[in-house]
């Protein structure tokens, strides 16, 4: 894994009430985020709360168990809880949408189990079940639950991360998901490789509006686009470009795609 990745450096260093989420698109690189937030923190001396499905853990232990954690040990001292995606989400859904007190009241007490237990105060949790109702096509119920997260984020003082199986050069993403995810998360990691993104979105804008404009629009873009949502530049270019000029937005996003794929 490269070690200058800033997504790397960010989930190694995830702090209290980060609310960080990735888009993926293939098994390898979940895996390398999930195994990389949950590894550092293990080392770090916090306790870390996983809820995948049971396929996906299934991914992670090996690869945890590649870089040196003894899952049964750290289980089993209480520095490491998972959590069935699949079993825990029906316990708080009503009428397809999540309570909000059972959900809480449920997540608080994981997380207390985690502090208490092993006498870890710093905490941090990775999950899936957004990914789960998203996949099944439940957008309302999946960005509820978002919102949730945020704000357990927040009243219990942890670090969260949650991931998407999501198309970032979709251009649907960008006008209505990515705008969604920025009012209830801290970071967006958008794909695995940043300086590929960066070559990618600066290639397609040149080809698409000429070099001239590339240079104006992209100084315009990124000074008038306000965000809590950090992301790499070229992402907040992209993300600027669809709120000002969609029909040219559309063209270089599906050139950044090509170029990035190449």
């Amino acid at each position: 894994m490269n070690e200058r990745e800033p997504w790397h450096r960010l989930l190694a260093d995830a702090a209290p009430r980060d609310h960080i989420v990735q888009l993926y698109q293939d098994q390898r690189f979940l895996n390398a985020a999930v195994c990389r937030f949950a590894a550092a923190a293990l080392a770090n001396g916090e306790a870390v709360i996983l809820v995948p499905t049971l396929d996906h853990w299934n991914a992670f232990r090996p690869r945890l168990e590649a870089q040196g954690v003894d899952v049964d040990t750290v289980q089993g001292r209480g520095q490491l809880t998972v959590v069935d995606a699949d079993e825990l989400l029906p316990t708080f859904m009503r009428d397809a949408v999540p309570d909000a007190p059972v959900f809480l009241g449920l997540a608080a007490d994981v997380i207390a189990r985690a502090r208490t237990g092993g006498g870890y105060p710093k905490v941090r949790w990775w999950g899936e079940m957004v990914n789960v109702l998203w996949e099944r096509g439940d957008v309302a119920a999946s960005m509820n639950l978002e919102d949730l997260f945020d704000q357990l984020a927040h009243e219990q003082g942890i670090a969260i991360f949650c991931s998407f199986l999501m198309d970032n050069f979709d251009g649907e993403v960008h006008a209505r998901m990515l705008p969604r995810l920025g009012e209830n998360h801290s970071h967006l990691i958008p794909v695995e490789d940043y300086e590929r993104l960066e070559r990618a979105v600066a290639d397609a804008l040149r080809e698409t509006v000429g070099s001239d404009d590339a240079r104006v629009l992209e100084g315009r873009l990124l000074a008038g686009y306000p965000t809590r949502f950090h992301m790499p530049r070229p992402q907040a270019l992209l993300l600027a470009l669809r709120q000002v000029l969609p029909v040219v937005a559309d063209a270089v996003l599906q050139r950044s795609r090509t170029l990035y794929t190449a």
